[in-house]
């Protein structure tokens, strides 16, 4: 439920409504199927609950960790 807050949050900080897999889409610059921290990095809303959305904290997001 955390996480659903803090992405809803930063759907509407970050300005756009951009869908969960939109995000990925956006930001996933090298196509590994993850966020990492400097891919983040070029979104304020996202690099400010990186840490709290990186549940297993590899220093990724995944779609799942997006998700829940």
């Amino acid at each position: 439920m955390k996480n659903l807050i803090a992405i809803t949050c930063l759907c509407f900080a970050s300005g756009s409504a951009f869908a969960q897999e939109d995000l990925m889409d956006a930001l996933d610059a090298d196509n590994d199927g993850r966020i990492s921290v400097e891919e983040a990095s070029s979104d304020a809303a996202l690099s400010s609950v990186f840490t709290e959305l990186d549940v297993n904290k590899d220093g990724y997001l995944s779609a799942s960790e997006l998700e829940s």
